[in-house]
């Protein structure tokens, strides 16, 4: 999911907005979410340096939550490359 990195909380968790793209290149905030961050120090590194970000969760044993088991920083000329790619898709049809 794409995902606008709002902020880390106590060191184990982060809050994100989820983000979707529309038809007419419009980025759409869908939810916000918080999620937990995994023992693993590069995903808290990815996420603490960036705007954005691709991320991929994994729901908890306990059913409670999810954790990122996946995160890939997302720059600004990306997003609009994505926000690009939805306009011409739009306008093929």
């Amino acid at each position: 999911m794409l995902v606008k990195v709002d902020k880390i909380i106590e060191g184990n968790k982060i809050k994100v907005i989820e983000l979707d793209i529309d038809n007419y290149g419009s980025v759409i905030p869908l939810r916000e979410l918080e999620l937990k961050l995994p023992k693993d120090d590069s995903i808290i590194k990815a996420l603490s340096s960036t705007e954005y970000a691709a991320i991929f969760t994994q729901a908890d044993i306990d059913g409670v939550g999810e954790t990122i088991i996946l995160a890939n920083s997302v720059s600004l000329d990306e997003l609009n490359e994505e926000k690009k790619k939805a306009i011409d898709t739009m306008n093929k049809k």
